[in-house]
């Protein structure tokens, strides 16, 4: 997963530095020129839900929690007014829980890692000659580099761990009771498609403030023999972020 993420990460820089090169010196002119590449950081939320052990009743949890950090480009269509945009997302969740389970207090942490590319639609409109409102919507595909979930369980003076990966559904434990918490069975897909936009304002012609969603189109949350899953995401997720634009005329 590591050399992955610092691939992904690799290439996001190079296309940062590779556009504002082209783009050379940067002037200000008090109004709009056509978009070069926006550096986006912000938060994201994802909500997802499980299915009780017992009763099988669904119910929602209180969701994942991260960061999301990018590099988008657009793509002129119309000037000034529509565009293609594309580009590249890292994105990183967890979730902890407490809990107790046959008398033994556990600690849940839940981590995500994904790269994500976009492929939208963006209407751009002057409100101010320094202000610009945009909206934009489209698909995006969704690549899980990693997603585990590890608990942490102490019985007696011995701290046991136990990390479950949903994508191969394998186990690592440093057991030496036996003891083994309630796990998931089967594993999940790591790709999805998510269809999705945003709405946001362009402050000056360097800054960008945007709200948006994506939602989860495949089901991914299966069995390998097809049955469905224990635990199981509705494919939200919820991103604030503040982005830096550079600009070239």
């Amino acid at each position: 997963m590591k050399r992955h993420l610092i691939s992904a990460m690799a290439a996001l820089c190079i296309l940062g530095a590779a556009d504002a090169a082209a783009q050379g010196p940067r002037h200000h002119h008090g109004r709009f020129g056509e978009s070069g590449v926006e550096l986006s950081v912000g938060y994201l939320h994802s909500g997802y839900k499980h299915k009780e052990w017992v009763s099988e009743e669904v119910e929602r949890d209180k969701g994942l929690n991260g960061l999301y950090i990018g590099v988008t480009k657009d793509f002129t269509l119309v000037r000034r007014t529509l565009y293609f945009q594309t580009g590249a997302t890292y994105e990183f969740q967890n979730a902890s829980n407490r809990f107790s389970e046959a008398g033994i207090n556990l600690v849940s942490d839940r981590s995500e890692h994904y790269i994500d590319i976009p492929l939208r639609l963006k209407f751009a409109m002057d409100v101010l000659p320094d202000l610009r409102a945009f909206v934009y919507a489209g698909p995006t595909l969704d690549f899980g580099l990693s997603s585990s979930l590890t608990y942490r369980a102490k019985i007696g003076d011995h701290v046991e761990k136990f990390t479950y990966n949903y994508y191969n559904g394998k186990i690592k434990s440093n057991t030496i009771t036996g003891y083994t918490p309630t796990l998931p069975a089967g594993a999940y897909r790591a790709f999805d498609v998510l269809m999705g936009g945003a709405v946001g304002v362009e402050l000056y012609d360097i800054a960008v403030v945007k709200l948006g969603f994506d939602w989860g189109l495949i089901n991914k949350n299966k069995k390998k023999d097809g049955s469905n899953y224990n635990l199981y995401t509705d494919g939200l997720k919820i991103y604030v972020t503040i982005d830096s634009r550079m600009q070239q005329y």
